[in-house]
């Protein structure tokens, strides 16, 4: 029969381990003065920070872009934050997102909900002549042991070519999610191609969606064709500034 305070000890031995596998929530008020988009996410596999206006935050944490985070309080705009959450192991970046929801959930007292509607889309498919170069297999197997700590499809721009962007190793999927960051429009992959490809494109900047889509198609062989499909708008339904 275990004694009381061999009893003690274990409820405290239990806490102390049960605190240390918890996630760890920061917030902090920082100046918005000069800060627009802010900076972040910044990630590593045992945590995600931000220093930006809370829809920037928002946005990353539910996966939506920021110009579709709708009805947002007027203070969301003019404050800004440095939001931080520790994990005490490496987690994905699907339960990173989690984690932040329930940041803000916890520390914001912020409930959305998600509406999906039909609005302007691009449809990437195959194009009749493809220049698509299949990724080393050294660098696919780097990717796939990193995958789920991927934020997004990260973009590099050449030393060399100042204009030229390097996405690699990259799924076509990777690719619509990168071009739909870009142009501020989903571009829903219906080229039915797998495998991942080293890709380097040369996008003409300062150019309407429809030129910058051009550039790409011309550079990649697919073809982009504009329409209507789902969009998703994240609507705030109630947030609380902190005091």
């Amino acid at each position: 029969m275990r004694s009381r305070g061999g009893w003690a000890l274990g409820v405290l031995l239990s806490a102390v381990a049960l605190a240390k596998s918890a996630p760890v929530f920061e917030v902090t008020r920082v100046s918005a003065v000069g800060i627009r988009y802010g900076t972040g996410p910044s990630l590593t596999p045992e945590s995600v920070s931000f220093e930006a206006p809370l829809p920037a935050v928002i946005a990353f944490a539910y996966g939506v872009p920021l110009e579709r985070v709708d009805r947002q309080p007027q203070w969301m705009s003019q404050e800004a934050f440095r939001v931080v959450v520790l994990t005490p192991g490496p987690v994905t970046l699907a339960e990173q997102r989690l984690l932040l929801q329930e940041l803000l959930e916890e520390k914001f007292g912020l409930v959305v909900h998600r509406l999906t509607q039909d609005g302007p889309v691009y449809f990437m498919r195959a194009g009749p002549s493809m220049n698509l170069t299949a990724s080393t297999q050294g660098a696919v197997d780097r990717l796939l042991q990193d995958r789920e700590q991927l934020p997004y499809l990260s973009s590099v721009r050449d030393e060399v070519t100042p204009t030229l962007f390097g996405v690699r190793p990259a799924s076509m999927s990777d690719l619509a999610a990168w071009l739909s960051e870009q142009v501020k429009r989903p571009v829903i992959d219906k080229t039915g191609i797998s495998g991942l490809f080293d890709i380097a494109i040369v996008p003409s900047f300062g150019r309407d969606p429809d030129g910058f889509m051009s550039s790409v198609q011309q550079a990649l062989g697919l073809k982009f064709e504009a329409g209507l499909g789902p969009v998703e708008t994240l609507i705030i339904d109630r947030a609380e500034e902190p005091r």
